[in-house]
């Protein structure tokens, strides 16, 4: 059965920012049309303040042409999640998850940290049936840059990511050292920050 790709509006900017959103894709085994993304997306890249304050029209019209491109998810809560206030969850991540009731085999990747965070900690109750159908699906960015370090090589992609670290802070801190950047010094940060995460993700992110 081929897996679907659920992202949120942070992980597109951010994948497009780095020039590693096709790579991505791709390191998960994935074509154009496994991608799902929130409907009002290219307006919100669009006309967001916000996001127009933290990056430059050039990424915004990438981001743009790449959801175009994408099936959209309808704003549609699923019952479990109406009523719903999380902190930590927005309303974007929140429709997505809810999209996930209707797919067996999915992944659901976000560049927000606190999302997978608030899922996977919050005592509320009707959040137990959900936490159990994203286990072990939730990608963050820094699995994905580990795996594309891992398959398309780390000169490759330290050059595409040195230019927009700026955008995140763990990728700031990540590769703060730009040029200078070893291959092992990266790999053992950026594991470092997904097995930190994976502590407090109690079961939730993927193995990929």
């Amino acid at each position: 059965m081929q897996r679907v790709c659920f992202l949120d509006n942070d992980i597109i900017l951010k994948l497009v920012a780095c020039n590693l959103f096709e790579s991505a894709v791709n390191c998960l085994n994935l074509v154009e049309s496994d991608l799902r993304v929130l409907s009002d997306a290219k307006y919100v890249f669009r006309n967001s303040l916000r996001i127009a304050k933290k990056y430059p029209l050039e990424i915004r019209q990438s981001a743009i042409l790449i959801v175009e491109r994408c099936q959209k998810i309808e704003p549609l809560l699923s019952e479990d999640l109406k009523n719903l206030q999380i902190e930590g969850l927005d309303p974007g991540e929140m429709i997505l998850i809810s999209a996930t009731e209707h797919e067996e085999s999915f992944y659901l990747t976000t560049g927000d940290k606190r999302c997978i965070t608030a899922l996977a900690n919050s005592t509320e109750p009707a959040l137990v049936a959900i936490r159990e159908r994203l286990a072990g699906k939730l990608v963050c960015l820094e699995q994905l840059i580990l795996k594309i370090i891992n398959v398309e090589g780390f000169d490759v992609t330290l050059v595409k990511v040195i230019p927009a670290r700026e955008y995140d802070k763990a990728l700031k801190a990540i590769f703060g050292s730009g040029e200078r950047c070893t291959r092992d010094n990266v790999l053992m940060a950026l594991e470092a920050y997904i097995n930190d995460l994976r502590d407090n993700a109690r079961g939730l992110l993927a193995n990929i």
